[in-house]
């Protein structure tokens, strides 16, 4: 048969044989190459070959799960605390990198796990297994490099690398600047990639030099460096309000300095002159004006128990000499504190719940009241201030300050720009509270009062069977109760008046009076026998006899011997 007039040949033998020699081996192939795969996914990945071992211990056979428990004490001692050695001027800086590394046994193991567990390569690495030992190094790897950077910062290499040479020099108020010639600081990324890369060969003996970079003029970094803000004299607090001096402002015109800069080629000096600021007030001048001036003073009478004025002298003592800052609070309790026996305190005369009982410290609202009368002449900031339930005798109504531990404070503000101090005094008679200040002007102070409302007492009366009838007894005294509104005004040197507003509303309850009435039968005198025989037989008469003067018995006044 031909096509096209041409007579196909016929393959011979030979080409026959080869063609079948060529599908044989590619069936065989295809065969092996099917056996292969069917071999890998029956050895899986799970288990790890034999003969292997990690950081010297033997694993074959076992899972990752397994393994990880196996190693784990080895890896926990090894890793316990990683860090890294960076030199910088022949100092060792320690830089932990704990936190940047996965220190997961698990995950570690599970990786080299992976690397003989590729798919096609697990029938090679098995079989290879068979003859030739396996050895991995459990090692951590870094899951974090954003915490190589934090632990390079909280290190502290950088701020002694930008603490190195200044990039200028101070001489006569003159700041001399090399143009071109900055600062240097720590190169990070350089410094971080040598990082990664100890890790990634587990050599943490190895030490690395600080790499550095350097910069132009930081102008803004020198004004920083330089700008000293002018400060007045103060007390120190917590140096027992020792002076501490004043200080003189130092800067420079940041602006025309930058034309300066701009203007010099490299390696010109700079020449920025300083600009000095001097304090509003000298040290001198701060120590004379201390304490200078009486602002305000106040005096009362102590009457009462001898606990009472034992409480007295105590809570006047706690007070004297106590400095308040420009703008600082005092507060009476916290400065007392707490009134108890081991302190010192007795038990006195006080108002508990509105009512007159004797408590430990009784006595002590008198050195409050007195203190902030002298605080009101002296002008200042009242934050808090309570009155008695019932008027005191050794101040005028409006005007005391009531005082409990863990209840009503006395509080005030030094509104003044200077510090005051508190003398207070208590000489055995009378109770002196003066704050003594700087007074910038002259001023003084007028306080007045009004009553606002009266509320009356009554008089209520209750039988009692140990008096005689006709008898009575005023059990407690009655007490009106009234609203006081009191009134601040200040006057300046010439007698202008600067401030006249109100002060404090005070609100003072009743008290009504009790009077016990005798409801006792009187006895009916004996006769004798004679005057009996003497006597007729009409009925007998007697006639009433005057009755005694009853006796008053009142409670204490309220305001001589309480709070």
């Amino acid at each position: 048969m031909s096509v096209n007039g041409t007579k196909r040949r016929k393959p011979g033998r030979k080409t026959i044989k080869r063609r079948r020699i060529i599908i044989s081996w590619l069936f065989t192939g295809l065969f092996l190459m099917l056996f292969y795969i069917i071999f890998c996914a029956f050895i899986g990945s799970k288990h790890f070959y034999a003969n292997t071992s990690i950081n010297g211990i033997d694993v074959s056979g076992l899972t990752s799960v397994e393994a990880s428990e196996l190693v784990k004490n080895d890896f926990d001692y090894k890793y316990k605390d990683v860090s890294v050695i960076v030199m910088l001027k022949d100092i060792e800086y320690r830089i932990q990198i704990t936190d940047a590394l996965n220190m997961n046994i698990l995950d570690v193991v599970e990786r080299s796990l992976d690397r003989s567990h590729g798919f096609f390569g697990r029938g090679f690495n098995y079989i290879k297994s068979l003859f030739v030992d396996s050895s991995y190094d459990a090692k951590p790897f870094i899951s974090n490099k954003k915490a190589i950077i934090d632990a390079i910062s909280n290190s502290g290499i950088n701020d002694v690398a930008n603490s190195g040479e200044k990039p200028y020099e101070v001489k006569d108020g003159i700041i001399y600047i090399t143009k071109g010639k900055g600062g240097y600081e720590v190169n990070i990324d350089n410094l971080t990639m040598q990082i990664e890369s100890i890790i990634i060969n587990d050599n943490f003996d190895e030490k690395i030099n600080c790499p550095l970079k350097y910069s132009d003029i930081d102008i803004q970094s020198i004004y920083d460096d330089i700008y000293v803000e002018p400060a007045n004299p103060t007390l120190d607090p917590d140096n027992d309000y020792a002076v501490v001096d004043a200080r003189k402002g130092v800067s420079f015109d940041m602006k025309e300095a930058k034309k300066l800069i701009d203007a010099a080629g490299d390696d010109d000096i700079v020449k920025i002159p300083l600009i000095y600021t001097e304090p509003d007030i000298t040290t001198a001048q701060y120590k004379e004006l201390l304490y200078r001036d009486i602002l305000g003073s106040f005096t009362t009478s102590v009457s009462g128990s001898d606990n009472r004025k034992n409480n007295v002298r105590l809570a006047s003592e706690y007070c004297d000499g106590t400095v308040i800052m420009p703008g600082g609070a005092f507060s009476f309790n916290n400065t007392v504190g707490e009134r108890t026996i081991d302190r010192g305190f007795m038990a006195a005369p006080s108002y508990v719940n509105g009512e007159s009982v004797d408590e430990v410290g009784g006595g002590i609202c008198q050195v409050s009241s007195t203190l902030y009368n002298a605080c009101l002449y002296a002008n200042l900031y009242i934050n808090e201030r309570h009155c008695h339930p019932h008027e005191s005798s050794y101040v005028n109504a409006g005007f005391d300050a009531t005082v409990s531990w863990g209840g009503p404070d006395y509080v005030f503000t030094n509104n003044t720009n200077y510090p005051i101090k508190i003398s207070s005094l208590y000489d055995g008679s009378n109770l002196y509270c003066v704050i003594y200040g700087t007074k910038e002007s002259e001023f003084y102070v007028e306080l007045s009062s009004e009553t606002l409302s009266v509320t009356e007492y009554e008089t209520k009366y209750e039988d009692d069977d140990t008096l005689e009838e006709g008898k009575e007894e005023v059990e407690v005294r009655g007490i009106n109760g009234f609203t006081v509104q009191t009134y601040r005004k200040v006057y300046d040197a010439e007698g202008n008046v600067i401030y006249n507003e109100p002060e404090s509303i005070s609100a003072y309850s009743k008290q009504d009076e009790l009077i016990k009435v005798g409801t006792k039968k009187k006895k009916k005198p004996k006769k004798d026998k004679t005057e009996a025989e003497s006597t007729t037989e009409e009925p007998e008469s007697t006639t009433e006899g005057t009755t005694e003067s009853t006796e008053e018995s009142t409670t204490e006044k309220a305001s001589e011997d309480t709070n």
